[in-house]
């Protein structure tokens, strides 16, 4: 191959690099500088309060909003509606019951535009999630898991060739 064609394609892929980075599409990986509390992250996963307003606002302008109704548990003539927001291959599940208040309920965020609390993205290493995310038991395996019985809240970051794939979470409501 002549060195005419190898910087043509070194160019082209210089290029492609760069069209990648600044359309978001590789994670930035930049944590905060201080680590938050596992019970602080657990408190607020993605920074901001758990309203419907909230991540309509903070996550990426593609999300789809579907509203699901639900009777009431403990007043059947009433209903509560799950908004589920839908961004490629993540889900957050926010549960609106019939007297307005919103809760957080469930998710899986599996894309890396989706930024949780203190730079938590999907891509980062666990070295960074440990500097981002204090208290989180080290460990080896693939799926490390925080909890807080007391906001009933469980979350789970799993690793797969050392980097950030996926994180699952769960609330208890009633």
């Amino acid at each position: 191959m002549s060195v005419r064609w190898k910087v043509l394609l070194f160019g082209v892929a210089s290029l492609m690099v760069v069209g990648c980075v600044s359309s978001g599409k590789f994670p930035s990986a930049e944590v905060s500088s201080s680590a938050i509390s596992a019970s602080k992250f657990l408190d607020s996963p993605f920074g901001h309060n758990e309203s419907i307003a909230a991540f309509t606002k903070s996550l990426p302008a593609q999300t789809s909003i579907r509203k699901l109704i639900r009777r009431n548990t403990h007043h059947p003539e009433k209903s509560d509606t799950i908004y589920q927001f839908r961004y490629r291959s993540s889900e957050v599940f926010v549960y609106k019951s019939c007297f307005g208040n919103e809760i957080l309920m469930a998710g899986v965020i599996a894309n890396p535009q989706i930024e949780m609390a203190n730079g938590v993205v999907v891509g980062i290493s666990r070295e960074q999630l440990h500097r981002a995310v204090s208290g989180i038991k080290q460990s080896e395996t693939d799926t490390l898991k925080i909890s807080t019985p007391e906001k009933d809240r469980a979350v789970s970051f799993i690793f797969k060739r050392g980097k950030l794939r996926k994180i699952s979470f769960a609330s208890y409501y009633d």
